[in-house]
């Protein structure tokens, strides 16, 4: 990307002329078939979006059970879903909508205050358009990340070692005679999030036998304590990531790869752990960690509770009509 430009002046980066949403339904609502799984108790399948219309427009193409994988046996008939026309149909205001801003999701110390400022006032946004704001707090968030480290690490190296089970779905046996076996060349050549994925996945189930159910059992327990706060709040919001896009890091060595995104999942890979629906909207522009010149495209993360898909994007469609996120509030 060109960021040329006066040093002494901000520049914001073309990525800012693009703007994204990113929506994660509840586990199951997608069906998984045909997509390489890292685990299956945490995968989730959504659209990645212009917009929040887009969105939920191709949620409604895509949601429902497909009659092949099991994970989405719940999910209701293809097609039944009416997400777009049921969020076009709602006021523009929210009034009587409450919204609970995540105290943990924002008080992280790897939360780049730049960051977290421009959520906060997109969180005041929401007032404006007649929602009830409070904080709200769930200790157990903090946790979230290492739940879902254990998990994605255990199921993710047996995955990629050809170990799959447990499932009644489409298994993709072209990928799997694609892969395996693995060899000391084809593992060298890698790239280290791979590699780190099958040491730690096997250095975990030898070194603790049973950490996998008991991470799962704790994520459980976690996924109840947000249904609580969900009883009382129609969403919650929170920073999508703690900073704005890192650089890619160097193929120097696995660490300098990996460098850069380390922390980054701290409030998204907790709802993978808890099925719970999450969308990522724009709001607003921060400086890059280490060009402070770039402006860069920072995400707030609206949660709802499970099979709440409609609020998630109620609440977000909503903030979209009010505000242009490189601007502010529409007058």
């Amino acid at each position: 990307m060109d960021v040329s430009g006066p040093l002494n002046s901000p520049v914001i980066s073309s990525l800012t002329s693009r703007p994204g949403v990113g929506f994660k339904p509840t586990h199951g609502l997608v069906p998984y078939t045909g997509i390489s799984s890292g685990d299956a108790i945490d995968d989730h399948a959504g659209p990645l979006s212009k917009n929040v219309l887009d969105a939920a427009l191709c949620l409604d193409a895509i949601s429902g059970y497909d009659g092949i994988d099991d994970r989405s046996v719940g999910a209701p008939a293809p097609g039944s879903m009416t997400y777009a026309k049921c969020m076009q149909a709602e006021p523009e205001r929210l009034d009587g909508f409450k919204i609970g801003v995540l105290v943990e999701g924002f008080d992280h110390p790897m939360v780049d205050p730049g960051v977290r400022e421009v959520v906060l006032a997109a969180a005041e946004g929401f007032a404006r358009i007649g929602a009830t704001v409070e904080e709200v707090s769930v200790p157990g968030h903090l946790r979230g990340p290492a739940l879902w480290t254990i998990q994605q690490r255990i199921a993710g190296a047996q995955n990629l070692l050809g170990h799959q089970h447990g499932r009644r779905g489409l298994y993709l046996t072209e990928l799997e005679q694609g892969r395996l076996p693995w060899t000391t060349e084809s593992f060298q050549s890698g790239f280290a999030a791979t590699k780190n994925v099958i040491v730690n996945g096997l250095y975990l189930m030898d070194r603790f036998p049973g950490l996998y159910g008991k991470a799962t059992n704790l994520g459980r327990q976690l996924r109840d304590s947000y249904q609580a706060v969900f009883e009382q709040y129609d969403v919650i919001i929170m920073p999508t990531a703690p900073v704005v896009a890192p650089r890619h890091g160097t193929k120097d060595s696995p660490m300098d790869a990996l460098r850069p995104s380390m922390g980054i999942t701290i409030n998204t890979a907790v709802f993978n752990v808890t099925g719970h629906p999450a969308m990522s909207i724009p709001v607003g522009v921060a400086s890059s960690q280490t060009e402070p010149q770039v402006l860069l495209p920072v995400g707030m993360q609206i949660v709802g509770g499970l099979w709440k898909e409609g609020k998630v994007l109620r609440a977000g469609y909503a903030w979209e009509k009010a505000h242009d996120w490189r601007k502010g509030f529409k007058n």
